[in-house]
């Protein structure tokens, strides 16, 4: 039994939901601007990129149907708790749904960092994602640094913080 769970959680771990048209490839490569967006969150408020320029942003692009998603969310909640008085941000970026099941989703995982939807798929086209979850790193001048396809474990989101402050 202990093999058999051991095997899920290594094939869950792996895993990525495939999107419809989506492309196997991260956007702009390392170094490069990260892509601008304005986009409105689960609050009815906008947010921008550039409202949180000066800050490291940790950019998680995911659905509620995406079972690997669900399962790196109270990583990036921790992360979001233990840097909340630092300058880093960790962004969720919800694909194609509305607002209210992706408050009832992320409220019933205790998730309390921002969550924005790209009503229209637009962000998610212009970061070129294919996979859930993707995720981008982005130092503080705005630059991407890494972006990750897959699942990721709380310390590999620490340490790609931590070498982004330091870029």
């Amino acid at each position: 039994m202990r093999n058999w769970l051991a095997a899920c959680l290594a094939a869950l771990a792996l895993a990525a939901c495939n999107l419809p048209g989506g492309s196997s490839a991260a956007s702009a490569a390392p170094g490069a601007p990260a892509p601008g967006f304005t986009v409105t969150g689960v609050d009815g408020a906008t947010h921008s990129l550039s409202d949180y320029r000066g800050k490291v942003v940790v950019l998680n692009f995911w659905a509620t149907w995406c079972i690997a998603c669900r399962a790196e969310m109270p990583d990036l909640e921790h992360e979001a708790r233990v840097h909340r008085s630092d300058p880093v941000a960790i962004l969720g970026m919800d694909w194609k749904e509305s607002a209210a099941p992706v408050r009832d989703f992320t409220e019933g995982l205790g998730v309390t960092y921002p969550m924005l939807l790209d009503a229209d798929g637009h962000v998610y086209d212009t970061y070129r994602v294919g996979y859930l979850p993707t995720t981008f790193i982005i130092d503080a001048r705005g630059r991407l640094l890494k972006s990750r396809i897959g699942i990721t474990s709380r310390d590999e989101i620490e340490a790609e913080i931590k070498s982004a402050q330091k870029a």
